[in-house]
């Protein structure tokens, strides 16, 4: 069984190499940078690749594997003293590194417990008090930060899993959660399709205290995420091949798990809504018309119709810099929705993106402009 896991494990890596050769040969000798996301969902499946197709078969709208990378043993040792005295240095390890600016816009935007003593009139959303712990049956689950913008999520939370309870840093997790989108989202749009893709990252297990864990929540979505509720079902941990612990679970999905509400609004003034109505894009048979669009800091988020046989058309979305440059999204594009109301993508930024030097959004060969605000020009 050992020599066919090697085996497994290269013939993924041979085929990793196969799949991004054009990538490689088109690099001009730089060294390949492939996407934080990318690595750690590849870490868990050459890892664990009976676990990886196990946690795809089994309730795949309910699961989220907790993934460790190089992130991990960094934050661990900035997580030891205190959860909450940290902000950069915990974005900066599950980002795998931001620059000064990238550090100023999480700033900007995150709430946390360190701006729960401001009272200004002037206030905004994102400095507003963290959600209160969600705690019954033993359990608390505790938000630490929340980092959002339109349809991109990122939830600090800290779990208190029952007494007796002990973690280890090398804990193999299985997390279990979902963003909802508030009901008034659901009054405003009745009958449309409301998804998220996600996942979770373990930052810290057992090192606080025995029954502490932290990990970092991401989720993007076909709604607004503000004033959604992000509900935590189960916690599992693997103590052999194929064979799961569980460390606590709800009685009940709908009643009985630990809520936690996202504020509504949440940094709606880091939301740029460039004009795009009407915009045209054919690719072969399919025709695309954009209805509209945000971009935010965090993603993009687009609606449109379309004509043709491909139901989920993939779009490349990407900025262009005021410098000449260009930041992709992920490939990763959610879409959801149907030919009546309309679809829309989601796409996420590798890191969060300073919208004041952006002069353009690009879908496909689609030249968007923006139109930036007072307060970004600022």
């Amino acid at each position: 069984m050992r020599q066919f896991d090697a085996l497994l494990r290269q013939g993924l890596m041979d085929a990793n190499l196969a799949q991004y050769e054009n990538v490689l040969e088109r690099a001009d000798g730089r060294e390949a940078d492939f996407s934080p996301r990318y690595c750690r969902e590849r870490m868990r499946l050459l890892a664990d690749p009976w676990g990886w197709e196990r946690r795809q078969l089994e309730r795949p709208m309910l699961r989220r594997g907790i993934t460790r990378g190089v992130a991990v043993a960094v934050a661990v040792s900035l997580l030891a003293v205190t959860a909450v005295a940290v902000s950069a240095p915990l974005w900066i390890a599950f980002f795998g590194g931001l620059d000064q600016r990238q550090q100023e816009i999480i700033s900007d935007m995150e709430i946390s417990g360190e701006k729960a003593e401001k009272t200004a009139p002037e206030e905004t959303p994102s400095e507003n008090l963290l959600p209160p712990p969600a705690e019954h049956g033993g359990v608390t689950v505790t938000p630490l930060r929340i980092l959002g913008a339109k349809n991109q999520l990122y939830l600090v939370l800290e779990i208190r899993a029952p007494e007796g309870t002990v973690f280890h840093p090398d804990d193999d997790l299985m997390f279990f959660g979902g963003l909802r989108p508030s009901e008034k989202w659901r009054a405003e749009h009745p009958g449309e399709m409301a998804g998220c893709s996600g996942g979770s990252t373990a930052l810290e297990a057992g090192t606080q205290e025995p029954n502490v864990t932290v990990i970092v929540v991401e989720e993007t979505a076909s709604f607004d995420v503000g004033g959604g509720t992000y509900k935590v079902w189960k916690l599992e941990r693997r103590i052999a091949d194929r064979e799961y612990e569980t460390i606590f679970e709800a009685s009940d999905p709908k009643t009985g798990s630990w809520d936690i509400p996202i504020p509504e609004d949440l940094n709606k003034d880091q939301v740029l809504e460039p004009q795009v109505e009407g915009m045209v894009m054919t690719q072969g048979e399919k025709r695309m018309t954009l209805l509209s669009m945000s971009v935010s800091p965090l993603g993009v988020w687009w609606k449109y119709r379309l004509e043709g046989e491909d139901p989920w058309p993939q779009v490349r979305m990407a900025l262009r810099m005021k410098d000449g440059s260009e930041i992709k999204a992920d490939p990763g594009q959610l879409t959801m929705g149907d030919f009546g109301s309309g679809l829309t993508g989601s796409v996420r930024f590798e890191k969060p993106v300073d919208l004041s030097q952006a002069e353009a959004v690009l879908w496909e060969d689609v030249v968007i402009p923006l139109e930036q605000s007072a307060q970004m020009q600022n």
